[in-house]
């Protein structure tokens, strides 16, 4: 089983116009209601991939019940903590099929006693799988400190327990999240630079690999939208060029990314072919309105034209 933790689910409201006019009344055609989150994404694309997996993290108020009954209706498995405070929400506005305006509601605030109940349910749950993701933002904390501390107690319990641990997170407390070592990392671009307060070319990128991998995490990717992007595997470079497509919705492409890559490592297959899965199917999700609901038949028709160069 693979778990994937999305700690700041997001209930999306997605409003689909014929036209936006500016400081007019603008009336939708239609509306569509998502479970939104960056590890219930994952979590959407592992089903169709046939992978088992369980969603977890923080829900609460009625966003927090919508957002269940869509995941119990799409059969995503999931077993989230409960809070007082209510699941942040959003709006997309979409016109003729083009994203034009996102709107994110605040977070949600989790206490203290909400992270240690959750802290202890996702060891169990972590012993019972091969693999955990965290994926996404953080929610905001009654005590700064648990933010922290989710991940300083969940990476190495992974860890310690032989399972693999990947990271798909943004946010000041990067940094710190790294110095845990987890297993792989993948990162955007624009949110690692971002994060660490750090620019990234061509040419530095290289060392913040190696940098990285000899602190300890094994692999790391780097990407960077339609554009050629990085990755260090046990001290391996390689080059991935990823296949042209036309644009439609890049949401989610990261982490239907995510799903691929786990698929390749479920399957264990070699890391080249894994960067492939991955790829691929972060390129057919980017190409398609609905996010991470990519069949394999496309990302098979895009995986060979994945280019994947070792570097040395």
């Amino acid at each position: 089983m693979i778990l994937t933790v999305t700690l700041n689910p997001l209930l999306e409201k997605v409003l689909f116009f014929d036209k936006v006019e500016k400081d007019k009344v603008n009336r939708a055609k239609s509306i569509r209601v998502n479970a939104g989150g960056k590890g219930i994404n994952v979590s959407r694309q592992l089903n169709k991939f046939k992978l088992d997996n369980l969603a977890t993290g923080f829900l609460g108020g009625d966003n927090g019940k919508k957002l269940k009954s869509i995941l119990y209706k799409e059969q995503i498995k999931n077993s989230f903590q409960q809070i007082n405070d209510e699941t942040r929400e959003g709006f997309v506005v979409v016109e003729k099929s083009i994203i034009r305006e996102s709107y994110f509601f605040p977070n949600p605030i989790v206490n203290s006693k909400e992270v240690n109940e959750f802290i202890e349910k996702s060891k169990k749950a972590i012993l019972n799988s091969e693999m955990v993701i965290f994926s996404g933002s953080s929610p905001d904390f009654e005590n700064p400190e648990d933010e922290l501390k989710i991940f300083s107690e969940l990476i190495p319990f992974a860890n310690d327990n032989h399972k693999f641990t990947l990271l798909d997170v943004y946010g000041d407390h990067l940094t710190q999240v790294l110095d845990l070592k987890p297993t792989i990392v993948h990162s955007n671009k624009d949110e690692l630079e971002k994060s660490l307060n750090i620019t990234l070319n061509s040419k530095n990128v290289i060392n913040f690999l190696q940098d990285n991998y000899s602190q300890g995490i094994k692999i790391f990717i780097i990407t960077n939208g339609s554009e050629k992007f990085f990755a260090i595997n046990q001290g391996f470079l390689f080059e991935i060029t990823p296949p042209e497509v036309e644009t439609i919705n890049p949401t989610g492409s990261g982490d239907a990314f995510m799903a691929g890559f786990i698929y390749g490592l479920h399957n264990n297959l070699p890391f080249e072919e894994i960067l492939r899965w991955a790829t691929a199917s972060g390129s057919a999700n980017a190409s398609m309105l609905e996010v991470c609901a990519v069949e394999i038949s496309y990302i098979e028709s895009l995986k060979n034209k994945v280019i994947v160069k070792r570097l040395n």
